[in-house]
This record gives C-alpha cells, sequence and structure tokens, in this order.
C-alpha cells in the first residue's frame, strides 16, 4: 500500500472521536461521535474536516463522462474559471481553453478512469470557518487508448469541487505503462447452455468490464460467438458473460484458465500478436463434449 493509500486511510480513522457522557443516575448514555479537524494546511491553526459525498460524487461523474465522450456534460461541470494541471506540463486555464483540449482529446482517443480510491475532505481556517467547497484525493487508473497502442497510467489527483462545479484539479503519475494494439478474435460456444438470454458479451480489463458495450454474434447459428477487438499486448483477464452482468462464467480459483486477484477469478491470457484464442465452452476451459 503506496504513502497516499495509507494517508488516506489515516485521515478517515482520525476524523472521528468518541466522547462519552455520564449522568449522575446509574442510567448511562453516550453521544454521537463529535467531528474533529485533523491536520494543518499551510499553518498549524488551520485543519481539516471530512468532506461531504455529494462533491465526491461530482468529481466521480465527471470522470465517468470522459468514457462517454460526453463534452457537453463536462462543460456543465465545469466552472468559468477551471484550471487544470496535468503532467508533461500540460496547463489549461478557463471553460474555453479546456473545451478544445478535451474535444481534441476524446476525439482521438477511447479514455477510461478505474477508480481505486477517494476521499472529501473539508478545509477549516484557525477561526473555525468551514470552506464552501472541499478538496478530493483520488486515486485511479487512467487508460488512453487509440488505434496504435493502450497507455495505462497511475495517478491521483488533487481536485477542488464548489457548488456542484469542478474549479481546479492537478494530476500526479506514478507509473505508466503502454502497450501495443493487436487483433484479437474470442470464442465461446452456448450451445449446451439451457438457461434463456439475448445476449453474449466479452468483458475484459481491455474494456473497463463495461457490462454490454462488446456484444459478440453467433453468425451460422451453431450456439458459438464471436468477436474481434483490439486489446492491448500483455496479459489480459476477461470472462464471458449474458445480457450484460445478468449472468456470468464463476470459476473456482486455481482453475487452470483463470487468475485470482482477491474475490475475483476470471479467464486470463497473455497475447503478443495478432491472434485467435481457441473456441472454450462457456463457464470451462476446454470445448463443449
Amino acid at each position: 500500500m503506496n504513502t497516499l493509500k495509507i494517508f488516506s486511510l489515516v485521515i478517515i480513522t482520525s476524523l472521528f472521536s468518541c466522547k462519552q457522557t455520564y449522568k449522575a443516575s446509574k442510567e448511562t448514555s453516550t453521544t454521537q461521535p463529535a467531528l474533529k479537524s485533523v491536520g494543518f494546511a499551510g499553518s498549524p491553526e488551520n485543519s481539516w474536516l471530512l468532506g461531504r459525498q455529494e462533491n465526491l460524487d461530482v468529481w466521480l461523474q465527471w470522470c465517468d463522462l470522459h468514457a462517454k465522450k460526453d463534452i457537453e456534460g463536462l462543460l456543465n461541470l465545469a466552472s468559468d474559471s477551471i484550471s487544470i494541471k496535468a503532467p508533461n506540463n500540460i496547463t489549461i486555464t478557463g471553460k474555453e481553453e479546456f473545451k478544445a483540449f478535451i474535444t481534441q482529446w476524446l476525439n482521438n482517443n477511447d479514455i477510461t478512469i478505474q477508480q481505486e480510491w477517494g476521499i472529501p475532505i473539508n478545509f477549516v481556517d484557525k477561526d473555525g470557518k468551514k470552506d464552501e467547497g472541499d478538496w478530493i484525493i483520488n486515486g485511479h487508473k487512467l487508460n488512453t487508448r487509440n488505434d496504435k497502442s493502450m497507455m495505462q497510467e497511475d495517478n491521483h489527483a488533487n481536485v477542488y469541487i464548489k457548488n456542484g462545479k469542478v474549479w481546479f484539479f492537478k494530476i500526479y503519475n506514478h507509473a505508466t505503462t503502454t502497450s501495443k494494439m493487436v487483433s484479437t478474435t474470442f470464442s465461446v460456444d452456448l450451445s449446451n447452455y439451457k438457461e434463456a438470454f439475448k445476449a453474449v458479451c466479452l468483458n475484459g480489463t481491455f474494456n473497463n468490464w463495461c457490462g454490454a458495450c462488446n456484444t459478440m454474434s453467433d453468425d451460422n447459428n451453431d450456439g458459438v460467438y464471436e468477436i474481434t477487438l483490439d486489446v492491448p499486448a500483455g496479459d489480459i483477464e476477461y470472462k464471458f458473460t449474458l445480457d450484460g452482468w445478468n449472468a456470468q462464467e464463476t470459476f473456482k480459483e486455481g482453475t487452470a484458465c483463470t487468475k485470482t486477484v482477491a474475490e475475483y477469478t476470471n479467464r486470463v491470457a497473455t497475447i503478443k500478436d495478432n491472434t485467435a484464442l481457441p473456441t472454450v465452452c462457456f463457464n470451462s476451459c476446454s470445448t463443449c463434449e
């Protein structure tokens, strides 16, 4: 666990202190936990409180709009004086400059942002006055994909949200990996599957486990569904699902064609060049009997 994650957990656990009060009688009552400011900001007299969930939600919505290429939605969430600092000396000031940048970026790339952690905190000055807005500390993986490559950045962001708008954020990059894109055909046999379904879907690390965004087809009605996608070369995890996430493959930990991370066990493959993966039976590592 990196320092920023530990720092965030410390903030969360430190923001609450319990204070008990006792009556003169034999009955004992407890007060609600009192909020206590922690840390410092600029000087020891300034401090922080736990912020508001609705401001964190604004930032999460902001991130989700990138995958939808919703430029109008992003502009609606941006303050007129938005200021952005990003790696590679990128500096953006004002909504018009942001509009030009985001339009070009989203037109040339597919963007997904995988959230890892986030916490809103509220600035309190030495007189106890609370800021109208909140700062969001957020860890995420930014995936930038185009016809030639996929780049994944391990980032964290410091974000200022006020009145439902994004006013400022700065992105710090901790690691970047770039993979070439290779054409890969996936196929799954559902001829033995007895339950009703409408769509067979492919979900994986290469499409952010998006549900129904990559639907497979059975052109010759033989029960075998296929799809060909450009995926990043290297190790990928994936699984076949039905009707989005209405039904999915479930594997036991240790199954030959899978990998288990935390509570998730998924198919795994190493992709080096353009390839067609072997057809497998739904929920199996082998072909259907």
